[in-house]
């Protein structure tokens, strides 16, 4: 138990926030959601990590219960802390840990060479100064290996049983982990009357490393430092040669598992800065890097991962808060980086006038994330967030639009803030043109 860090202080009265809002979240198919009960070797990626399309048609799931309101259960946050091996996961935990005055659950999914299928959680009441132990059975491997039949409903009975302890989960990935199937699990289980939401997806980098990580084209270094999933997957059996096959054709084009950790992240932390040569200089230089990754996320620089936690906790990242996305997507232009590469790019049209404009945009929207192509291009979105906006005489609608991969949610119940002045929607990844996608959204937008 040595490598779990110290939880955690009292927590004052606040209470942890509910959802609100009539939320639906969106994705090709509803496979996957219907059981908790298959089989533990099932993977992530097999069932959640990529939707296939189905004519079963899109499935919108409605995000919270109404039938008694005086019978609702407080959701808990539960941030995703993705980055590679080295990076300073554990040190931020730590840090975590020391600061808060949260009761906090921190699950840590790296079980290294164990063959012990199951790892303590333990949560401390400093109040009585004593430590409850939970066991996470999370069956055949770690939390990013296995199926959300698995891994969240074993951290929703967690939840549960101990309620009266945990304030907020923190969610450690494996160093080869593709955050995007952990975050779907947990966006898509919030619409299932769960007793946890997701708040954020946070990136730690290694600043002395991450720009050879990120122009490592065909994998050299990669492989140098054993940071493939051939490498540090806890089951190397259960790998199948078309995962293997995948990493491979990605390095080959130089797309790395940093470049989708980056793209997911709703805040990136460039840790250990304190061993730069010429640290501003070199700083700004990786800043650039990574904004032309991700141009809509925060970049904090860090050492020992010392960062004010309200950068980092309580984001609320997925939720439709108008005022923080705008500031997150007001940037002009798109990515320097001309390349096939990860980039991000904003594109901005005129409020809608008419109800029918919204259904158009969502049928973009759907075309773009289900059919990954845009302007007969094909194209690999893996965030997108957006404000849409119809104004009238009669009346202003602001809708909040979140995605992850060929998953996506339409908010409405949203306030038009001063400085919002056109719809805009800005997506983050792979082959993706201004042109091209303004192309292909007036094919749509009447």
């Amino acid at each position: 138990m040595d490598d779990i860090p110290d939880l955690v202080e009292d927590l004052g009265t606040d209470s942890v926030p509910e959802l609100v809002g009539e939320e639906k979240i969106t994705s090709p198919s509803p496979v996957g959601l219907e059981s908790r009960t298959e089989s533990n070797s099932i993977r992530a990626t097999d069932d959640l990590g990529s939707f296939s399309k189905s004519s079963l048609g899109p499935a919108s799931v409605p995000l919270n219960d109404n039938d008694n309101d005086a019978e609702k259960t407080k959701k808990i946050p539960i941030t995703i802390i993705t980055g590679y091996l080295g990076s300073g996961k554990s040190t931020l935990l730590e840090k975590i840990g020391k600061r808060s005055n949260k009761r906090l659950a921190i699950i840590l999914n790296e079980f290294g060479d164990s063959s012990v299928i199951e790892k303590s959680i333990t949560i401390k009441d400093a109040e009585k100064n004593e430590s409850i132990q939970e066991w996470l059975d999370l069956g055949n491997g770690c939390l990013c290996c296995t199926v959300k039949d698995n891994g969240v409903a074993a951290i929703e009975q967690l939840v549960e049983n101990s309620k009266d302890h945990i304030d907020y989960i923190l969610l450690e990935t494996t160093g080869i982990a593709d955050p995007a199937p952990i975050a779907k699990m947990f966006w898509i289980d919030q619409g299932l009357s769960s007793n946890i939401y997701i708040d954020g997806v946070i990136t730690v980098v290694d600043s002395e490393h991450i720009l050879t990580c990120l122009d490592d084209v065909g994998g050299h270094w990669h492989r140098e430092h054993n940071h493939l999933i051939t490498s540090q997957a806890t089951n190397k059996e259960d790998l199948t040669e078309e995962e293997i096959a995948q990493e491979e054709a990605k390095l080959k084009e130089g797309i790395t598992t940093a470049h989708l950790q980056i793209a997911l992240a709703d805040t990136i932390l460039v840790n250990k800065v304190d061993r730069l040569e010429g640290s501003e200089e070199k700083l700004d230089e990786i800043t650039k890097r990574i904004r032309d990754i991700n141009l809509s996320s925060p970049i904090h620089p860090t050492s020992f991962g010392d960062i004010d936690l309200d950068k980092i906790l309580d984001l609320h990242s997925f939720e439709a808060n108008v005022e923080k996305l705008q500031k997150a997507i007001n940037f002009q232009g798109g990515s320097s980086f001309h390349d096939s590469r990860i980039k991000t790019i904003t594109i901005s049209f005129d409020f809608f006038t008419s109800e029918e404009q919204f259904q158009q945009i969502e049928a973009f929207l759907q075309y773009v994330l289900w059919e990954s192509t845009v302007n007969s291009k094909t194209v690999e979105i893996h965030r997108m967030k957006g404000l849409l906006v119809k104004k009238n005489e009669k009346e202003v609608d602001v809708r909040v639009v979140q995605g992850v991969r060929d998953t996506y949610d339409i908010i409405e119940g949203g306030v038009l803030i001063d400085g919002v002045t056109e719809n805009k929607l800005v997506f983050i990844g792979k082959n993706l043109s201004h042109d091209d996608l303004m192309i292909e959204l007036k094919r749509f937008l009447k």
